[in-house]
């Protein structure tokens, strides 16, 4: 139990590193958005259709990037009102089982024709449908697939840490299971 546990760890730190590295895009993301805003405002003759598909590209990229780490800290949209009385325990069957049933074959799906999806357009060297849009909209598409491999490594991690907790008879707090209802701290 303690090799998957030390499993579940390198997961998450390479899933943390990943997500804060790429923070830093929410200040390219910011100045885009405010360029293409002041830019339309103004009347400012540049190409903003290229500012329009940058922005895209930039939140593609922000959630591609954080969408494994989220499912690992809980900080993803869930809804719990029919969970949230529960004993933790009966929560964690339920996270057990929907990772089993639901989560891994469908991330492993998209993973599966993800590959494909990027790839094709890589050969047609898919651009922007707009004249004066953006070239190689392949390079997006593969930081998108990146991004599912990288939730499917968040929900392997949290599978682990499930199996540790329900076969391992570890206390939750040792484990560091995040299930269930989030509350923030801010």
């Amino acid at each position: 139990m303690r090799l998957l546990l030390a499993i579940s760890d390198a997961i998450k730190n390479v899933l943390e590193v990943v997500a804060f590295a790429s923070a830093w895009l929410l200040i390219v993301l910011m100045c885009i958005t405010c360029t293409d805003v002041v830019g339309r405002k103004l009347g400012i003759p540049i190409p903003l259709t290229k500012f329009q598909e940058l922005e895209w590209y930039m939140h593609t990229a922000l959630f591609s990037m954080w969408m494994g780490y989220n499912y690992v800290i809980n900080a993803h949209p869930r809804v719990d009102s029919y969970t949230e009385t529960l004993r933790f325990r009966v929560r964690a069957w339920i996270e057990f089982w929907g990772c089993l049933l639901f989560a891994l074959p469908y991330c492993y799906l998209l993973v599966y024709h993800g590959w494909e999806f990027f790839w094709t357009s890589f050969w047609q060297n898919e651009r922007s449908e707009n004249a004066i849009g953006l070239e190689h909209r392949w390079l997006i598409k593969g930081v998108f697939y990146i991004g599912l491999w990288l939730l499917l490594a968040g929900v392997v991690c949290v599978m682990l840490r499930v199996i540790v907790f329900l076969f391992g008879r570890r206390p939750a707090a040792e484990v560091d299971l995040r299930i269930g209802h989030a509350e923030l701290e801010v």
